[in-house]
């Protein structure tokens, strides 16, 4: 069997579950390739797959250069919603931005690409179309990889856009959201994340365990009398946000107050030497941190509420304080809320002390720890990546 996976060009998109799908496929010995745009080039290869590049798949840094094409689709210089546009509902603002031009160029590209690799079966990260409409116009089953189930993947007012798409393809138009949710729909995540109007079209399958690794000797070393607090915004922060618009410096100086130890990621692009803000003693700062390795060991997860981190700490069953930025991180947040497992702060409202007064009421409360255990061993009881080959063989088959 041949696989076609396709991702937006973003590594948080790219690495969590496109790429062990891809691995797991592979494993197995069917053939696969990988379609995402050129700055994940060194990503793909990294982990050993076979890169199909589309030259016109732009990452965010991209689109910042291309303001021309950024404007199309409703951005600004920013990457946000642009003060020109014309307002939107959200789900057809997240059909302009994902499932209109971009996915356009995408599939050109993808068609073009797969004459000489003729798929059998597509299977797409749920925010790149492109895959969805390549499946189509070749005539072969497509698989979705849900990376962002609270996002407007799954929100009707996106398909006018989607089939405004396919109508350049030949292709016909879908009823509403009905033709496309019975593609499969696969999570890392089991059921209970999911609201009960979607739960019916998921599949939840348990992600393979990370390649071993090990642990920082800096952070192995951290004292050991207090609890473990680790601090991350995720790898798109720093691209998305401008610096004096990040809650870093408030983070770091709120776990300076709490009777912890903590561990703080600035990002890859920030060298804790030319780290300007506050420098508590009880905080180890890091431009980058194993954060699913480091995870188990900790009692409190400060977070931006990204679904991968969310699901790398439920699946840790770590409790957290999530301080959600853009994108669909506020309704992260406030599922987790719903769930038990974290206080949800607003972001627009956060200061040293309401950050710290959430730390302390989870590291406090036990009924936070106990329903991330909840989680836990919810995700333990999922069928693993072997299924999930299995299944994905089926559809083709």
């Amino acid at each position: 069997m041949r696989v076609l996976l396709t991702s937006q060009p973003v590594y948080s998109h790219l690495v969590p579950m496109v790429v062990p799908v891809a691995q797991a496929l592979r494993a197995a010995g069917h053939e696969v390739a990988v379609a995402t745009g050129p700055a994940l080039t060194d990503d793909v290869h990294r982990a050993g797959l076979r890169h199909l590049v589309m030259p016109r798949m732009l990452g965010p840094e991209e689109l910042m250069a291309d303001p021309e094409l950024a404007r199309r689709i409703g951005l600004d210089r920013e990457l946000a919603p642009s003060p020109d546009a014309v307002p939107m509902e959200p789900g057809e603002a997240f059909g302009r931005l994902f499932a209109g031009l971009i996915a356009v160029r995408a599939a050109e590209d993808m068609l073009e690409a797969a004459r000489g690799f003729r798929p059998d079966l597509v299977v797409r990260e749920a925010t790149e179309f492109g895959g969805h409409l390549t499946a189509a116009v070749l005539g072969v089953p497509c698989a979705t990889l849900d990376i962002a189930p609270l996002a407007g993947v799954r929100h009707p007012g996106m398909v006018p856009v989607l089939n405004g798409s396919r109508a350049v393809f030949g292709l016909p138009p879908l009823d509403g959201l009905a033709g496309l949710l019975p593609e499969p729909w696969i999570s890392w995540l089991p059921e209970s994340w999911y609201p009960d109007d979607i739960r019916a079209t998921v599949r939840s399958y348990r992600a393979p365990d990370a390649a071993p690794e090990v642990l920082d000797p800096a952070i192995v070393a951290l004292p050991v009398d207090r609890p473990l607090v680790l601090a991350a915004l995720g790898s798109s922060t720093g691209v998305a946000l401008a610096p004096e618009a990040s809650p870093l410096p408030r983070i770091v100086e709120a776990l300076g107050t709490v009777p912890c130890t903590a561990v703080v990621a600035l990002g890859r692009g920030l060298d804790p030497s030319d780290w300007t803000g506050p420098r508590p003693a009880n905080v180890h700062l890091t431009s980058f941190v194993q954060q699913r390795l480091l995870l188990p060991a900790c009692d409190l997860f400060l977070t931006h509420a990204g679904l991968n981190s969310v699901r790398e700490a439920l699946a840790a069953g770590v409790p957290m304080v999530a301080v959600p930025l853009f994108a669909e991180q506020p309704a992260n947040a406030e599922r987790l809320a719903e769930a038990g497992v974290a206080v949800a702060l607003d972001p627009t409202g956060v200061d040293a002390s309401t950050v710290a007064a959430a730390c302390r009421e989870v590291l406090e409360d036990t009924s936070f720890h106990l329903a991330a255990r909840g989680f836990q061993r919810r995700i333990l009881g999922l069928p693993g990546v072997d299924r999930l080959v299995a299944d994905l063989t089926a559809l083709v088959a």
